[in-house]
């Protein structure tokens, strides 16, 4: 599945998937208009606003131009929600030209096995 890291979501209709602990084992979507929301005054997230998924779904894709065989684009994770209300918030991949969820995932893509010597350090 492609990765856009370039995307501009605002009210774009994206997919969320995941396995919300409280539904396990059960898979959960959620497929609605994406907004933004700042779990932190100087970084803003995606954000779907009536999603229902909870604690377990976290790393789940959200794809925008999701066809019915399931393809699409990922642009975003599940990520992190409120205790209170309903909603899902995922990071924003867009973070400039050679960001560094770009670089890591370039890294992982066209590295290779590290074997027995522990991993990789990556520095972007």
């Amino acid at each position: 599945m492609p990765v856009d890291f370039d995307t501009r979501v605002g009210s774009d209709f994206l997919v969320g998937l995941g396995y919300s602990a409280d539904k396990d084992p059960a898979f959960r979507y959620c497929s609605m208009a994406c907004s933004t929301i700042s779990g932190v005054p100087w970084y803003e997230n995606l954000w779907l606003d009536d999603c229902g998924m909870t604690g377990g779904a976290s790393g789940g894709p959200w794809i925008v131009d999701m066809t019915e065989s399931g393809k699409g684009t990922l642009v975003s994770v599940n990520s992190w929600g409120f205790t209170d209300k309903p909603g899902m918030a995922g990071p924003s991949l867009r973070t400039g030209s050679g960001s560094s969820a770009e670089c890591l995932f370039d890294k992982a893509r066209t590295g290779s096995d590290p074997g027995r010597s522990g991993g990789y350090i990556v520095n972007c």
